[in-house]
């Protein structure tokens, strides 16, 4: 049952994981971006799981239905350093929206991402329309 590993990965972050203001810090974090604008399985269709009071929630691919555990915003938000490692053109769009703030980039959960270090690695194509 995803709810039990959700709530297993949580406790076991809450016990392992130093803490900063209270939240587990992970000391970096790595990210990618999908083609809808989702990170760490949060997808457009559950944005609302970013805001969970948990440390982990079970987040729902749109097309499969698979089941994913997923990080919230306040852990990730909360992480010393995180990059963004995001490849292909097919990102493109996304990636210009969410850097330069344009048009309604707020409903990607990537660009609730904003940790005090944020470091984006683009390859040629990701970054075309920057």
């Amino acid at each position: 049952e995803a709810g039990l590993a959700a709530a297993d990965y949580s406790a076991i972050i809450d016990r392992e994981v130093p803490k900063e203001n209270g939240t587990a810090r992970f000391d970096l974090m790595i990210l990618g971006m999908g083609d809808d604008g989702h990170t760490a399985s949060i997808f457009p269709h559950q944005i609302d799981l970013w805001q969970s009071d948990s440390l982990c929630e079970v987040a729902t691919h749109p097309e499969s239905g698979q089941k994913r555990i997923t990080l919230t915003g306040k852990v990730i938000n909360n992480s010393a350093r995180i990059v963004f490692l995001v490849t292909g053109s097919s990102k493109a769009e996304k990636v210009d929206e969410i850097i330069n703030s344009k048009g309604s980039f707020k409903k990607y959960p990537a660009a609730l991402v904003v940790p005090d270090n944020l470091l984006w690695m683009l390859d040629k194509e990701a970054a075309s329309s920057l």
